[in-house]
């Protein structure tokens, strides 16, 4: 990996240069860092997604995408993410350093600047009503699509079982319906004022770019508030030691029930990561081949990891009649985790693990987001060999001595019933 150059251009205000010669393009994202409040979590959402798709120098969406296709196909996104105690605001932009000896990247980061520091306002310096109320229609039919998706409507849910005691994380960090209906342009304002006065800033930027287009950056950054917050990322505590799991059960008309369960356990990143794979991250998994394959009890069924709550989440989508069985087969291959010899198995997580971080190492938004969670936390691994070698050292004895602690905290229950 090429050597990290770091700038402190102020309190608060920082930026992380990767100069990679890997890819053709460059990538300049701008993080707004705040602390993640339930309260504010649809305001920060909207407010990306008004910066993204309009500006007072290009005031509709169709203008700005006409401007970024002069610049061959430059791509401005924003989002945020909710990352434990941290809400991030994220804009970013890539494009190609140059074409036909005209430079490219110089012409995209100031269309990034000109959009964070001129929003699409009207007279009254309030956002645009137009582009307010676009934003507003979107997002709601973003919010009433999850009536028709399941399986995410069973994730949610088990998040907020999860996530009952530390509210802040129980929302996701696209926000919920009822705060979106009374949202006002005036809320998101006061928002972008915080936004830049207040955050936290970290930017990152990856290509190999000119010093002086490093230079420019810096400069740029000038222009923020030279007291911005010293937030920092912490782990949050759930305080999940309840006396049993915690569980809820809800039945709909439906012809596919949803099953999502959350297990707790303990280790370290790598382990957790490979008895994930092992459980049920792919498809050579026990989840996907015993319970799926050889007694075909589930449409679908997988397995994700959250390493900083040390989190083991299972979903499935089962038949109304088989949920119970389908529970005690999960159990079972928990089972065979702690007991049998798996060796084959782990040999097989173990590459599907490096296979996957290697390939998403080829894409420049990963990067630029490792780069941040570098900046955030000092201890985070983010070069491939050093990740390679720590998946590679886990045991067969690690990987059961995690799976002998998994418990579980919580469960959603999507049952199907019969619509007749």
């Amino acid at each position: 990996m090429s050597e990290i150059h770091t700038f402190t251009v102020a309190p608060g205000v920082e930026l992380w240069w990767l100069p990679t010669t890997k890819f053709h393009i460059a990538r300049l994202e701008v993080n707004f860092l705040a602390p993640q409040h339930l309260s504010e979590t649809t305001t920060r959402k909207m407010l990306a997604n008004l910066l993204q798709r309009s500006s007072a120098d290009w005031p509709t969406e169709a203008l700005l995408s006409r401007q970024l296709a002069g610049l061959y196909g430059a791509e401005l996104v924003a989002k945020t993410t909710i990352l434990q105690n941290l809400n991030i605001l994220s804009v970013a932009i890539s494009s190609a350093l140059e074409y036909r000896q005209q430079e490219i990247f110089e012409s995209a980061q100031q269309l990034l600047w000109s959009c964070l520091w001129r929003p699409n306002l009207d007279e009254q310096q309030q956002f645009a009503a137009n582009a307010f109320k676009m934003e507003q229609v979107n997002l709601t039919h973003a919010y009433e699509s999850i009536a028709d998706d399941y399986p995410l409507q069973a994730s949610l849910a088990l998040r907020q079982l999860v996530y009952q005691n530390v509210k802040d994380l129980a929302v996701p960090a696209f926000g919920t319906l009822e705060q979106l209906q009374q949202l006002t342009p005036s809320q998101v304002r006061q928002q972008y004022d915080n936004l830049l006065k207040n955050n936290r800033i970290i930017v990152t930027l990856v290509g190999a770019v000119s010093t002086k287009t490093v230079q420019k950056v810096l400069t740029a950054l000038q222009n923020f508030s030279p007291r911005q917050q010293k937030v920092a990322f912490q782990i949050k505590d759930l305080k999940s030691n309840y006396s049993k799991p915690l569980q809820q059960t809800k039945i709909e008309p439906l012809q596919q029930s949803q099953l999502a369960l959350a297990y707790q356990t303990s280790g370290r990143w790598s382990v957790l990561q490979v008895l994930n794979m092992m459980f049920g991250g792919d498809d050579q998994s026990l989840l996907f081949q015993q319970v799926r394959e050889h007694h075909g009890l589930a449409y679908s069924i997988y397995s994700n990891v959250n390493t900083y709550q040390q989190l083991i989440y299972v979903q499935a989508g089962v038949d109304g009649s088989q949920v119970s069985l389908t529970e005690t087969l999960i159990k079972q291959q928990i089972a065979r985790l702690t007991q049998e010899n798996l060796t084959e198995l782990l040999h097989h997580a173990q590459l599907a693990l490096i296979n996957q971080r290697l390939e998403l190492a080829d894409t420049i938004a990963v990067s630029a987001n490792r780069l941040l969670l570098k900046a955030l936390n000092p201890q985070a691994i983010i070069d491939d060999q050093q990740y390679i070698q720590e998946i590679k050292r886990v045991q067969l004895a690690d990987v059961q001595a995690a799976a002998q602690q998994l418990h579980k905290i919580a469960g959603y229950y999507l049952i199907g019933q019969d619509k007749g």
